[in-house]
């Protein structure tokens, strides 16, 4: 604690304006963050970081991605900036954690600013060209771009990355109040890779099927289907993603496109749990949706390895990695999904599997 005899010198004040300054900066790495009851922070690990994602607060700067070895790639200008928040946000936001990503897609981020009352309070990183009906009105950070790349494809963030607010000196804060916003300079999106090595996630498209994960050590059940998929619907955000990859991931959904990119159609991979909100009742009955329950009956919305922390969209052009592809199961052989755009009821009927590759 430093204390004054009496008013400080001008130098004298500028100096403990410094050392207060290096001190948050210090806590900000040295601290443990105090997460919000029954949450818990991501732990980060440096030698997970694959990137992060710098947006300027600035209309017309440069958004960056930029490596851990200090190289940097832009990614497109800063067309707007958020003027306020979105609340309450999408309906499974109220599954996240202040100062995360809380939904990665092909045509849109978003954000987890807070929790309140139960409902999520979020703002968004979309591009310039796209179609998002979650982020709403001036609650979004705007970037030059197409969905399905860049920013929304191969450096697209997993759901829980942490998000911290660059303050006018630098000094990065974890993102969980809009007052923040009153003194930020850039917005940044560090993006870990997991440090489970998962390959795949395989679910058998049928009622009382079995989903599991693999990797080195072989196969871990962690989910039963409750109800399995035979028809395809329109997605509109499958608009910007190519056939046969994620589009989207948040805390109560997995959605894998069907088209070629813009064209729409797609089906979705959602918790027991979550089709009990209001807005979702009617998916245990529609043939759009495979709906998972936990073997014991436990809730898996927001929980790895599906709705959180493993899953981000596939590039949907240049350099079509294996991470983020779907393929099925057909008559006992794995191939490609079939091709298939708008409202149907069976046109999946025959896939017996699906796996998504998450590497």
């Amino acid at each position: 604690m430093i204390f004054f005899a009496r008013s400080p010198t001008p130098k004298l004040a500028k100096l403990y304006i410094l050392f207060s300054v290096i001190l948050a900066a210090a806590l900000q790495f040295f601290v443990p963050a105090r997460p919000a009851s029954g949450s818990v922070y991501l732990k980060e690990s440096p030698e997970l970081l694959m990137f992060t994602i710098h947006v300027p607060m600035a209309l017309g700067e440069q958004a960056k991605v930029i490596f851990p070895d200090g190289e940097s790639v832009d990614v497109g200008k800063v067309r707007a900036v958020p003027a306020k928040s979105r609340y309450p946000g999408f309906t499974a936001s109220k599954y996240g954690i202040g100062g995360q990503v809380i939904a990665t897609a092909a045509n849109a981020h978003h954000i987890q600013v807070s929790v309140e009352n139960g409902e999520g309070r979020t703002i968004s990183l979309i591009p310039s060209e796209t179609f998002v009906a979650a982020s709403g009105m001036g609650t979004s950070f705007v970037v030059e771009g197409v969905g399905g790349a860049g920013l929304w494809g191969k450096y697209a963030p997993f759901v829980s990355s942490p998000v911290y607010i660059l303050n006018q000196v630098g000094v990065p804060v974890l993102f969980n109040s809009m007052e923040l916003f009153k003194y930020a300079k850039a917005l940044e999106i560090r993006v870990y890779r997991p440090s489970d090595e998962i390959d795949y996630i395989e679910i058998e498209n049928r009622e009382g099927g079995l989903a599991w994960y693999h990797d080195e050590k072989g196969d871990h059940q962690f989910a039963v289907v409750e109800s399995g998929v035979t028809g395809t619907g329109r997605f509109e955000g499958s608009l910007y993603q190519s056939r046969g990859r994620v589009r989207a991931n948040h805390p109560g959904v997995i959605c894998v496109s069907t088209t070629d990119k813009f064209d729409i159609g797609g089906f979705q991979i959602i918790p027991l749990t979550h089709t009990y909100s209001k807005e979702m009742q009617k998916t245990r009955r529609m043939k759009q949706y495979i709906v998972l329950r936990g073997v014991d009956f436990e809730d898996l919305t927001g929980h790895e390895p599906f709705f959180r922390g493993f899953i981000r969209p596939g590039d949907s052009e240049g350099d079509l990695g294996r991470a983020g592809s779907v393929v099925c199961m057909i008559g006992g052989q794995w191939g490609e999904l079939p091709l298939v755009s708008g409202l149907t009821e069976n046109s999946l009927a025959e896939i017996e599997a699906f796996r998504i590759f998450l590497r």
